[in-house]
């Protein structure tokens, strides 16, 4: 294709909605446009407490790791952080281990 006498590139992604889970494929221009509508949307990021990835909500399970960490006069301090779908174990209904 020519664009004014230049050669151009079109590039043609997935269609996203707001709040819809991550394209499974590897393409760096169809993350890149489903980040986009997300963050259009309104929706931002938070820090997975245990892989420290910055993930938007629809990518969080429900678990939400709690520990108390002290102040240096021995006050106990809350801290709450939520899981990824990434790293929340997966549930066995037969009681079996992660293979």
């Amino acid at each position: 294709m020519n664009f004014g006498g230049t050669p151009a590139i079109l590039t043609v992604g997935g269609e996203y909605e707001p709040g819809s889970q991550p394209p499974t494929t590897n393409g760096y221009m169809d993350m890149e446009e489903w980040w986009r509508v997300q963050r259009k949307a309104g929706l931002r990021q938070v820090e997975c407490g245990r892989c420290g990835r910055w993930k938007f909500p629809q990518e969080l399970s429900g678990v939400i790791d709690k520990s108390t960490a002290y102040k240096r006069d021995g006050t106990p301090v809350p801290i709450e952080s939520p899981v990824c779908n990434g790293c929340h174990p997966t549930q066995h209904t037969d009681g079996g281990a992660d293979e």
